[in-house]
Formats: structure tokens, C-alpha cells, sequence
């Protein structure tokens, strides 16, 4: 978070006691749910909280979604539960390291409000999210069912995470690094090439023979990439890690061409080599068809953000 901005808040237990005094026949419900998060980062967990874009792909909630607005330490967002009739406004703060505020109203009768906070201890991340669940107490039948409804979808959530934030730790164990290292709602949030890959050793190639249609990884030197063939003696290659931020691509879809991320539904072109065009460069590698041998080069990565206009390489689903 920016050290230069300051964000005036309630701490969570003012805001209880405010809450309960908010109106006449207030009624509050406290909520809580803990976990420990293995294999991660806390700046890892943190950016995975604040992209949106892989909610659609990871977990089967958020069927709609718009971010209405987005800075470096708060979004608001419209989504939509499943399939229901019902839309929720969202906003999210960042408050500081570690801790984050999100605040939405059911129906105009039942506010929610959650504080997560998250503590790293050695290779582990502590999370807790505490919630308040807020309405008039003729309202109060409603707490019940929506507490143990939160600690469900909770649970649920953190557990199909964890392939994201422990994929994210064992890449950063390869050297592998990211423009989101230091994560906002703003960056955390860019359709971009935000994935730094390790420096690839010298002379570093891979065999093109025994290639088919499948995908499949293929080692050259110190990092991996996925290679096909088509009929046409054409071949297909893609960096084995996302170019976005870190995903499996080998995890993901393929037809021809195209692959898309598991994590977040991103499509990428891959480079197409053949005999009578042997050369190619994309996402920061460059490679050259010798033989039976692809030989690659670590290119210069680009300096800006790829988006779904401007690079057709690199598209949203």
C-alpha cells in the first residue's frame, strides 16, 4: 500500500458498539471463521484477495461481476450471487499491511461487514475473517442461516485458492518474481504481462521430435514450456508459466493455437514455427526452429501493460 496515503477508519470493535447504536432495534451478530494457509506469502495472499479476475475461473460464486471503481486501496464492485436475482454492491478497502475492511448490504435489510486479517508465520500465512452481520431485529431470523453461510462459502473459497497462492510460493522458490510483488486493488487488477521469469540459462533448447497434437512440457535448461505439433509440421509453443501471473497454461484449455489460463480465463497465442518461418518472439522469449531443435533467448519484456485492445496476443475470455 502506498505509505504516503492515510485512511482514516473505525477499528472493528468502535464499529460494533456504532453499529448496535446505529438506529432503534438494532440487532448485531458476530461471525468468524480461521485458517492456516500453507506454502504461501502474505503479499501472495494479499493480491489473490484483491484480483477480481479470477474469482470466474476458481470458484463457482461469483457468476457476474463489475469493478464500478478501483484504487490503490479500495474497490467497489457489483456482482451477482450465482444465478439468483440478487445483486450485491461491494466495497473493499485496504486498510493496512495485512488487514482489510469489505462492506456490502443484503436486499437494503442486512448489512455485512468483514475484517480479514492475515499474519505471516514462516512459510504459512495466518487468516482470519471476523464479520458483523447487521439488520433491525425484525430482521433477526435472517443472522442464523447467513452466519453459517459465510463460514461455509469461506471455507469453500480458501480451499480452492490455495492451488493460486501455493503455485505462486513453489515459482517463487524457481526465481520467478512479479510486478505484483507489492500488491494494490489497482495493479492487482491490470491485464498484463506481470510474470518475471528467471534468467534463462545459455543455450538453452528442447526437441521438437516425438511432439504431437497433445501439449506437453518440455525442458529447456532451467525453465519449461509447453510445445505441439500440428499435421502441417507447424509447432506451437507457449511459456509453461503464465505470462499474466504465474498460472499453470499446461492445467489449462488448448485448440490450436490458443491456449487459456486456469487461473483467470486469459487467452494466449503461441508462437508458430515451421521450416519456412523458423523465427518467432512473444511474451519475452525468442526462438528459432534449427533442425529438430527449438533454441530460445530471453527477450526484453515489454514496458507496458498488454490489454484485451491494444495486443490481441493477450485477451480476456
Amino acid at each position: 500500500m502506498n505509505k504516503n496515503r492515510q485512511i482514516k477508519y473505525l477499528s472493528p470493535d468502535a464499529l460494533y458498539e456504532q453499529i448496535k447504536q446505529f438506529t432503534s432495534g438494532m440487532i448485531v451478530t458476530k461471525g468468524a471463521f480461521e485458517v492456516i494457509v500453507e506454502k504461501c506469502t502474505l503479499e501472495d495472499v494479499e493480491w489473490n484477495h484483491m484480483d477480481q479476475l479470477h474469482r470466474l475461473s476458481i470458484h463457482n460464486t461469483y457468476e457476474k461481476g463489475i469493478r464500478i471503481a478501483t484504487g490503490h486501496d479500495f474497490a467497489v464492485s457489483l456482482t451477482q450471487w450465482k444465478n439468483w436475482p440478487f445483486f450485491i454492491t461491494v466495497t473493499d478497502v485496504y486498510v493496512a499491511k495485512g488487514l482489510f475492511y469489505q462492506s456490502l448490504t443484503l436486499a437494503g435489510v442486512v448489512f455485512v461487514h468483514s475484517i480479514i486479517s492475515l499474519e505471516q508465520i514462516n512459510d504459512t500465512v495466518k487468516l482470519k475473517d471476523e464479520w458483523f452481520i447487521a439488520s433491525h431485529k425484525l430482521f433477526k431470523l435472517l443472522h442464523k442461516p447467513l452466519n453459517k453461510k459465510l463460514y461455509k462459502l469461506n471455507a469453500r473459497l480458501q480451499q480452492e485458492d490455495e492451488q493460486i497462492r501455493q503455485g505462486r510460493f513453489e515459482l517463487r522458490k524457481q526465481g520467478y518474481h512479479f510486478k505484483t510483488d507489492c500488491p494494490d486493488y489497482h495493479n492487482s487488477n491490470l491485464l498484463g504481462a506481470n510474470t518475471i521469469y528467471p534468467v534463462l540459462e545459455a543455450d538453452a533448447h528442447f526437441s521438437v521430435e516425438g511432439l504431437t497434437e497433445k501439449p506437453m512440457l518440455v525442458e529447456a535448461a532451467n525453465l519449461k514450456f509447453i510445445a505441439s505439433k500440428n499435421n502441417e509440421d507447424t509447432y506451437f509453443i507457449w511459456p509453461a508459466t503464465c505470462p499474466h501471473e504465474g498460472g499453470p497454461l499446461i492445467k489449462g484449455t488448448f485448440c490450436k493455437a490458443k491456449a487459456i489460463c486456469p487461473w483467470h480465463g486469459l487467452h494466449f497465442k503461441a508462437i508458430e514455427l515451421s521450416e519456412a518461418y523458423p523465427f518467432g518472439s512473444r511474451y519475452g522469449f525468442a526462438y528459432e526452429l534449427v533442425g529438430k531443435k527449438v533454441y530460445i533467448k530471453q527477450s526484453l519484456p515489454p514496458e507496458r501493460n498488454i490489454t484485451v485492445v491494444e495486443q490481441v496476443d493477450f485477451i480476456s475470455a
